[in-house]
């Protein structure tokens, strides 16, 4: 499991408007490191690990949302999304994993059982909607992997410096 940046430069006499940029940018930085090339298509374990600070990311900003009035509002929804297509995207990870399981069972038990391409054609649906589901999450990831959404992000985080 993806395990939380620190936050570093804190402290607790910090002011609150600083300690929202510092957990901000960490919790952004965690985020975005878990896909760094948007090209490129992760392993399920990134997704699952961006699943996870995905999580910490937005529920930061739900917490920090008042410091900044709506600009944070886009990534909250942004990250809502994404949590639900990642989070269904692990399920079907985790689906085929058990009907493996249960194929490998079954077929030491019964080579020839009628069970045995049932499962696999079962199988065969989450793959292709793990296949669909990726590419929902991968027109968002798009999006929040521009330059111009990123930008934007840290400038509104800084100026709250």
């Amino acid at each position: 499991m993806a395990k939380p940046f620190k936050v570093k430069k804190l402290s607790p006499t910090d002011p609150i408007e600083y300690a929202a940029v510092r957990i901000l940018k960490s919790r952004l930085r965690e985020f975005y490191s878990h896909w760094p090339v948007p090209g490129e298509i992760p392993t399920a374990e990134s997704l699952h690990n961006m699943r996870i600070s995905g999580k910490r990311l937005r529920y930061s900003a739900e917490m920090l949302r008042e410091l900044y009035e709506d600009k944070l509002a886009l990534l909250i929804e942004l990250m809502k999304r994404s949590q639900d297509l990642l989070g269904d995207y692990q399920d079907c990870v985790t689906q085929r994993q058990l009907l493996g399981l249960e194929i490998n069972r079954i077929s030491r038990r019964n080579p020839s059982s009628q069970e045995i391409p049932i499962l696999h054609s079962i199988i065969e649906l989450y793959v292709t909607r793990e296949h669909l589901i990726l590419g929902q999450f991968q027109d968002i990831w798009r999006g929040m992997s521009r330059d111009k959404f990123l930008n934007s992000i840290r400038a509104m985080i800084k100026n709250e410096e």
